[in-house]
């Protein structure tokens, strides 16, 4: 190969050597999957198109092909240039990428069972045979093939000079699985490509038709990838239109684009024959393809040797029609021509995609790591030593959330978020009377007007929350709604769930009052009403207690997953997750009847010794109620008059000038006095309710969760018996399907760090040799 019309491949050779060899080194580990595909260059074409001789042509080896023996699996053949004076040598490798499954039936369809009874599996390279006599690989390939269609025998019995007495009976007619060719030699092409088995459009036999659709699927399994060079082969004695390969090509989305087409046997048309349609294919205008076309001749003598064909190959197009009216073409007339295009194309399609399958390789490796970091490494002699360090750890974090004071851990800051919620709920339901009663006057005409005396209190600056930061998945359950936190679990406690009229506190007064004190407050009324102003309490109260348990629960949840998720899959986690659920269920019934003990106090017993702030707020109360009261009945009063309707501007003044002695005595004064003591009572004691219901939280679920939580868990696994290295081994074991995972994936993660080691250094000679990615190739 030291012709002059070869410098130009000797010139990539030596810049890019390297490259494509780390490229074919990265194939052959195996770290080809559905999202990392690597340049390279597949050979398509009928049978029979002349497939076989270009191989021979650009490898400089024989190939089979006796009937039995040729397009029965997929071959690759990898060309390297080797150092001066190093011999021509031919590694053979067995790469088995598909188990055979013989209890599927031979079908094939396109998505479920694309390549019938085939399934894929972990690749596997087995070196079969090395050579560096270049007669023996035609015989050394008929046996490889051989020992890829007998996938229940060992390979040994086919390797050549051990395989006496072997016989060549093929068990299957295909395999998808590779036979690989990695040959070297001084001043060779760096080149790879592989030799896809020929398109058929017949079965010799009914029971073998399913083969027609399989190398189909698999023809297009191979040429799908984006970073395919297409070689497509079509023998100039037939019309293109014919071809089933090509057909299958334009089948695939984009193939077209990377498509080479190589038009064989130019040597078989006869004198004579227009080459019109030849030319119009050269030139693009008919069954145009994205690289183009070029022309072979190869001898159909498989014992001619390479270099007298290439010497006939030469002569051929130097004599007429080809020198002479396709003389424009003679770039792309030979299998030197074809050979310096192809490494052309390969290596700049290296170039192109190389930065992308870096940052493939990089996320394989993180998924990697990631899903490695969810499975624990099957459980060694101090199992023990690291369920205890572990159950340390979920303890720390689980402190640290009750006790609160860190960004880290939310615990405590969303649930005085809900907290206040509770408060507002029951500051929001607080009771409230409707002004105005039908009794005031008889002309009233909107006799509900101004009816709700519920006081207006704006949120100060002070009392407003920003919304927090980075909401843990705790947070959940909190929506923000201007200016602050609200849960969803308080919606429905937005207004006072009693409504009373100056009639029916009467009523209650006059049922309660004893004989003797008429017309008087009777402290049974107002006992009564107090009772009917907390007895809502225990929906509110409900809520919040539920909405602190759901917010524990999934704190704790998430802790247990993130300390204990390499064992998600053991029955560790399950125990531990059961343990979890369950105290937190005691816990619950618990803390909920004293909750409930607590609310039957308020609602029974309405009591308070804190009589000076009872005092304030009645007081502040009845202000409250009387100017609201004084206001209605001077509305009331406008309105009697028929002066300054509504919406008229004179209308506040007026009703600003009205005085008590104008409008008489307030025939509810006594019901106001009541409805006073009433607020008054209500504001004290729902504080308190407060403060105890949020106390019992603190006292019955966290502190219970922070100090005894670990205890209990430890003493449910039983991991401190006298057989506790034999119970955390059966805690901590992974089922067998997450082991045979793990063990893949660590297969992977070798495959993946080495491929990463090797880019690195294609990336360091890249940083300091620049042309490398440049792109700009001038062949």
């Amino acid at each position: 190969m030291a012709a002059p019309e070869n410098d130009a491949i000797r010139i990539i050779a030596r810049d890019m050597k390297e490259l494509v060899k780390k490229i074919q080194d990265l194939r052959h580990i195996g770290i080809e999957d559905n999202q990392i595909d690597l340049p390279k260059i597949c050979v398509i074409g009928d049978q029979s198109t002349g497939k076989s001789s270009l191989i021979e042509g650009m490898s400089e080896i024989k190939v089979p092909r006796s009937a039995g023996t040729c397009t029965r699996c997929p071959m690759e053949i990898n060309l390297s240039e080797s150092d001066p004076g190093q011999p021509w040598t031919c590694q053979v490798y067995l790469s088995r990428k598909y188990v055979f499954d013989g209890s599927r039936k031979l079908k094939v369809t396109k998505k479920s069972q694309p390549l019938g009874p085939w399934v894929a599996q972990d690749q596997e390279d087995e070196l079969f045979f090395t050579l560096n006599d270049k007669s023996q690989v035609q015989n050394v390939i008929k046996w490889a093939q051989l020992a890829i269609l007998n996938p229940g025998q060992p390979s040994r019995d086919y390797v050549p000079g051990q395989n006496a007495g072997t016989s060549s009976y093929c068990h299957v007619k295909f395999s998808p699985n590779v036979i690989r060719l990695d040959i070297s030699a001084p001043e060779f092409p760096n080149l790879s490509f592989y030799d896809l088995p020929g398109v058929i459009s017949q079965a010799e036999i009914d029971e073998e038709q399913y083969l027609i659709s399989l190398i189909e699927n698999l023809v297009k399994e191979y040429i799908s990838q984006d970073n395919c060079i297409i070689l497509l082969t079509l023998p100039m004695t037939d019309d293109a239109t014919n071809s089933s390969a090509a057909r299958i090509m334009r089948d695939v989305r984009g193939a077209q684009s990377r498509t080479l087409g190589v038009l064989t046997k130019p040597d078989r048309v006869q004198l004579g024959e227009s080459y019109s349609q030849w030319v119009e294919i050269l030139e693009g205008d008919k069954f145009k393809l994205g690289h183009g076309y070029y022309v072979v001749r190869n001898n159909p003598d498989p014992d001619v040797e390479h270099v007298q064909a290439r010497q006939e190959e030469n002569a051929f197009f130097a004599s007429n029609p080809w020198a002479t009216d396709l003389g424009a073409y003679q770039d792309r007339f030979g299998t030197r021509h074809l050979q310096t295009a192809l490494s052309s194309l390969l290596l700049d399609q290296i170039q192109d995609s190389l930065p992308k399958i870096i940052q493939q390789i990089d996320a394989k490796a993180a998924r990697i790591n990631e899903e490695l970091g969810t499975i624990p490494e099957p459980p060694s002699a101090n199992v023990q030593y690291i369920l205890c360090k572990q159950l340390h750890n979920l303890k720390d974090r689980i402190r640290a959330n009750f006790n609160g004071g860190s960004s880290e851990y939310h615990l405590m800051k969303i649930w005085g978020h809900i907290a206040h919620d509770f408060r507002r709920a029951l500051i929001k339901t607080r009771p409230t009377v409707q002004l105005l009663s039908s009794s005031d006057y008889s002309s009233v005409i909107n006799v509900d007007q101004d009816s709700d005396c519920e006081m207006r209190i704006a949120a100060s600056p002070q009392t407003r929350k920003r919304k927090m930061p980075g909401t843990p998945p705790e947070a959940v359950a909190l929506r923000y709604r201007s200016p602050g936190y609200h849960t969803e679990a308080f919606s429905d406690f937005d207004k006072p769930a009693h409504m009373f009229t100056w009639e029916k506190i009467r009523e209650i007064n006059e049922d309660s009052c004893r004989a003797g004190i008429p017309d008087q407050a009777d402290p049974n009324a107002i006992e009564k009403l107090k009772q009917l102003s907390v007895k809502h309490w225990h929906e509110p109260m409900t809520s919040f207690l539920r909405a602190t348990h759901s917010l524990v629960k999934e704190m704790l949840m998430r802790q247990l997953r993130d300390v204990f998720a390499q064992y998600f899959q053991t029955s560790l986690f399950r125990e531990l997750k059961k343990i979890i659920e369950d105290y937190l269920g005691r816990l619950q019934v618990e803390h909920f009847d004293h909750a409930l003990e607590n609310y039957e106090i308020e609602v029974q017993n309405p009591f308070t010794m804190a009589k000076l702030q009872l005092e304030q707020q009645t007081q502040s109360a009845l202000n409250f109620l009387t100017s609201r009261r004084h206001l209605a009945r001077a509305n009331c009063y406008v309105d009697q008059q028929g002066r300054f309707l509504e919406g008229d501007p004179r209308r506040e003044t007026e009703i600003k000038k009205i005085t008590p002695d104008m409008l008489g005595p307030d025939k509810f004064l006594q019901e106001v006095k009541m409805m006073a003591s009433v607020r008054g009572y209500y504001e004290v004691a729902s504080s308190r309710f407060l403060d105890s219901t949020c106390q019992g939280v603190h006292t019955k679920l966290f502190a219970k969760c922070r100090d005894e939580l670990i205890t209990v868990i430890e003493d449910e696994l039983g991991i401190a018996d006298h057989n506790a290295s034999e119970r955390c081994q059966e805690l901590m074991a992974p089922d067998s399907e997450r082991q045979r995972r793990r063990t893949y994936l660590l297969k992977e993660k070798e495959k993946v760090s080495k491929a990463q080691e090797w880019l690195s250094t294609v990336k360091k000679e890249g940083d300091s040799d620049s042309h490398l990615f440049c792109g700009a190739w001038n062949v």
